[in-house]
């Protein structure tokens, strides 16, 4: 679904039109002495095409800086298009209530108000003696751009000594939203918001003007969205036992410095199976794996050749007959895409969906080649998919049968399957003389002597051993042993270098994997969800879309 709005928004900004747009959003948040808010959002929607209606998203649940879960109860009151009631389906999509409003059998056109109330629990927060509202009025992840904006906020009747301020802008901004103060009532007004800019307001009042929850209601509210428990010593000595039986891998045995890799086994293969996971260096290890084998060529980009390191690296394509492994192959194709040439900065945001794509062949093909006994990556998913069923059966023991300790014992119990589930994958026979000589090559790189390095040098062996080196995690080690062995780059790589030392060679290599991570895993910002970042809106520290609330839509 980010998806689909990422490429919907690109697509209106480039065009300068969308389809539909909000001619006025009025909010009208009420502090209430019990102790909660009452919301009132007027939105009025110019449809230029044919819809259904919106779709409203509102956070409830969030992350605070200190780790535990926050999470908002929202009660929904009265949801209305023209002033009648409309049909509207409420469900969770991620850490937001997610309101579709509209007939499914009946489309509308033109101008459309709707009204949406709801009540929300837990908004107020407590700081010494004041009380704060941090509200995200208008969310930062409205696809629709916003002609008119009003919001209005009012304190109860016993509140003194009222602050407001206001923030405006796209998510992090600190641009200011004014707000007019009239006795117990802030409003401000804003125009011509586009896509992606919100409106929060941070209010301050006395915290004896409400009735705060007591601490038996907080602390049932904190372990609801927060299931701590003892440890239940049953489910965890069951799973070492589990471990010990079905997850152990046989042992190593003597490792001996091995002088050449595994027979057909790749640096990501390498990397993989001294930990089992896929790691960011692993790609990078395979594109360096892709030069040597003859297939690419990089280059060093510099903007103005005056910093330390290259701002970008650009790949070219190469004619080559080495064979690459299926991991390499996927690498190369994901990387060029069938062009002759590409910058790592060109593959931003291109690439971090078909990064787990490469990591499941990865796990595939080491499994295929009899390597573990099952593929790890579903090994980990499996226990952890267990672990859900359990946090799942803890929460609803913990509700319908109000067993508050029994629901925190599974919750617990959740945490140490998941936490097993890290050690569970096994290798076979095979992946463990894998494994001892990849051990046996992570030792001789650690430890070769003079002779070792001046014949590597000579026979190309320090090309050979480069990407093992980045997927061990050895590569300044690696490089820098060839000091005064080797006076020029490789001629797959093209850099920049006054005088050329191997040492500087492997700190390039160091930033190449630096930016590729960086491109394998950039994702664009529509498809990151924004919220409360747990702080408070005063003191400098307040930002649009930094509250509680807020959120966005969109039509359908």
């Amino acid at each position: 679904m980010t998806r689909v709005l990422a490429a919907f928004l690109l697509i209106g900004v480039s065009l300068g039109a969308f389809p539909e747009e909000i001619t006025s959003f009025l909010v009208d948040i009420e502090v209430r002495e019990e102790g909660f808010l009452r919301v009132t959002e007027d939105i009025t929607v110019l449809f230029d095409v044919a819809r259904h209606g919106i779709i409203r998203d509102i956070p409830i649940s969030y992350r605070l800086p200190t780790g535990e879960r926050y999470t908002l109860r929202v009660t929904v009151e009265e949801v209305l298009a023209e002033g009648v009631s409309v049909p509207y389906r409420r469900y969770r999509e991620g850490d937001a209530l997610a309101l579709k409003i509209g007939d499914p059998e009946r489309t509308v056109k033109g101008l459309v108000r709707y009204t949406i109330g709801y009540k929300v629990a837990r908004a107020i927060r407590v700081y010494g003696e004041e009380a704060e509202v941090y509200w995200n009025a208008i969310g930062t992840e409205w696809t629709m751009p916003i002609r008119a904006a009003q919001v209005r906020i009012t304190v109860p009747a016993g509140a003194t000594d009222v602050r407001g301020v206001g923030y405006r802008g796209y998510y992090g901004s600190q641009g200011t939203f004014e707000l007019r103060q009239d006795g117990r009532t802030l409003l401000g007004q804003g125009a011509n918001l586009r896509p992606g800019e919100g409106i929060t307001v941070a209010v301050r009042f006395p915290k004896s003007a409400v009735r705060l929850p007591g601490f038996a209601q907080n602390l049932l509210w904190f372990l609801q969205d927060n299931l701590y428990a003892g440890i239940p010593l049953v489910v965890f000595v069951g799973m070492f036992l589990l471990w010990w039986r079905r997850g152990r891998d046989p042992k190593v045995g003597t490792v001996a410095p091995e002088y050449k890799p595994p027979e057909k086994v790749g640096p990501a293969e390498a990397g993989v199976l001294l930990d089992d996971l896929v790691d960011p260096r692993d790609f990078a290890a395979a594109i360096v794996s892709l030069a040597v084998k003859g297939h690419l060529k990089i280059r060093e980009i510099w903007d103005d050749g005056r910093g330390r390191e290259p701002e970008d690296f650009e790949l070219v394509a190469q004619s080559s007959n080495q064979t690459l492994t299926k991991y390499e192959e996927g690498v190369l194709g994901a990387l060029l895409g069938g062009k002759q040439q590409r910058t790592l900065r060109d593959l931003k945001y291109k690439l971090y969906d078909k990064i787990p794509g490469l990591a499941a062949r990865l796990y595939m093909d080491l499994t295929e080649a009899g390597y573990y006994v099952a593929n790890p990556d579903r090994v980990r998913n499996a226990y952890r998919g267990g672990a859900v069923v359990l946090l799942f059966l803890a929460v609803a023991l913990g509700m319908f049968l109000s067993s508050l300790y029994l629901g925190l014992a599974l919750g617990v119990s959740a945490v140490i399957v998941f936490g097993f589930s890290r050690f569970m994958p096994a290798k076979t026979g095979r992946g463990i003389e894998a494994l001892r000589q990849v051990l046996g090559l992570q030792e001789y790189i650690r430890r070769a002597e003079v002779d070792r390095i001046e014949f590597a040098a000579k026979e190309k062996h320090f090309e050979e051993l480069l990407p093992y080196a980045m997927a061990l995690g050895l590569t300044e080690l690696w490089t820098g042993k060839f000091e005064g062995l080797i006076r020029e780059p490789p001629g797959w790589y093209e850099g920049r270098f006054p005088t050329f030392a191997p040492s500087w060679f492997g700190t390039r290599l160091l930033a190449l994997q630096t930016r590729a991570y960086t491109a394998a895993t950039a994702a664009p910002r529509s498809a990151q969800r924004g919220g409360w970042s747990g702080g408070s809106g005063f003191g400098g520290r307040g930002f649009s879309g930094g509250g509680m609330g807020g959120g966005g839509g969109r039509s359908w």
